[in-house]
């Protein structure tokens, strides 16, 4: 499955719009429902996880940053994260270098969340007139780590700078999805993507795309080294460009844009009012046997359908059916929790 899957997803020319232009959690996840092992918490009402934080650095400054999948089984266990073999085929041209343990990295590079994150909308919500990130990596900096010394390679996203205190209403130090940061429980809070993997509704976080008009969409940061990605280090996820726009039942780049505040910052007090164009997950970490391969990414090729759609797409294999085309980028999408439907 997963090799038919990764055929589908060749690199190719970038496809509609994608083009370069210019508090806390407090509902806990149930061990069924939570998919990345160290989540502290998430509330469905909100759509919002607490997660463990970390503190590292880059040539000397302060950076920090969090940790969600890994390559090597034992390294997965250990610090309690996604077990994603998969990584290791990223190749090394779309990873950086760190020193130190995955819980105190020296990295070689960081993103500049001084940009202002801007999104203009067209008329018909997507393509944009216009889009801005509002964090933005330089040469050196991936999200996918290789540790001197250690084994395999680690998803650790960077998503703030400083000693602080942290902008997390303008996010001029902090990714655009973080609205909380405490250096002293060593957590973050960050607004979720919300989606559907064989039809059930499920939670992921967006730090990284390799398209800028996708990381301002994202709240993420653009990372022009992920470009660099070896197609086997990916899975797909659909995409849906103009899809429905009712309650409860809307999905789609259209949608997102006109319905929703999507030019607004991301902040704790408007965290429950953001949405999501519900994308479809191809695969989900198997949580009944989370040590084991199942092909599972969190680094997605993205796939674009823009045929206008009457009702939600929930499952792969309905997404495949309407022939999608490749985006020709890639996410940073790691997938956090199952959902229970509430927002949905």
């Amino acid at each position: 499955m997963i090799s038919t899957l990764r055929q589908r997803a060749t690199a190719g020319a970038l496809a509609l719009g994608f083009a370069a232009v210019s508090g806390a959690a407090t509902r806990a996840a149930t061990p069924a429902k939570a998919i990345l092992p160290s989540l502290i918490s998430v509330n469905t009402t909100a759509h919002t996880a607490v997660l463990p934080l970390y503190r590292g650095s880059v040539n000397g400054k302060r950076v920090w940053y969090i940790l969600t999948d890994a390559s090597d089984r034992a390294t997965a266990r250990r610090l309690r994260l996604v077990y994603a073999p998969s990584l290791a085929a990223i190749g090394s041209a779309a990873t950086q270098r760190a020193t130190g343990n995955a819980t105190h990295l020296a990295f070689a590079g960081a993103p500049n969340f001084a940009p202002t994150r801007t999104y203009v909308a067209s008329a018909s919500g997507f393509p944009p007139k216009s889009a801005t990130p509002g964090a933005i990596a330089d040469a050196a900096y991936s999200p996918f780590v290789r540790v001197a010394g250690g084994a395999g390679v680690i998803n650790a996203p960077i998503l703030a700078t400083g000693n602080g205190p942290f902008d997390v209403t303008t996010h001029t130090d902090t990714e655009d999805r973080v609205l909380a940061i405490d250096t002293t429980r060593m957590t973050v809070t960050l607004t979720l993507a919300r989606g559907f993997v064989d039809g059930r509704p499920v939670y992921y976080i967006s730090p990284d795309a390799s398209n800028p008009v996708a990381a301002t969409v994202e709240r993420a940061t653009y990372v022009p080294r992920l470009s660099k990605a070896a197609l086997a280090a990916t899975i797909p996820i659909g995409v849906v460009a103009n899809g429905p726009t009712a309650a409860h039942a809307a999905q789609g780049l259209r949608y997102l844009a006109l319905d929703t505040p999507l030019a607004r910052n991301a902040t704790l007090a408007n965290a429950a009012r953001l949405s999501a164009p519900f994308n479809v997950l191809s695969l989900a970490p198997d949580v009944a046997h989370p040590y084991r391969s199942n092909g599972y990414s969190p680094l997605w090729s993205v796939e674009v359908v823009g045929t206008p759609q009457t009702k939600r797409v929930t499952s792969y294999a309905a997404f495949a059916a309407l022939a999608p085309k490749p985006a020709g980028f890639f996410v940073n999408c790691p997938v956090i929790a199952f959902g229970d439907g509430s927002g949905y």
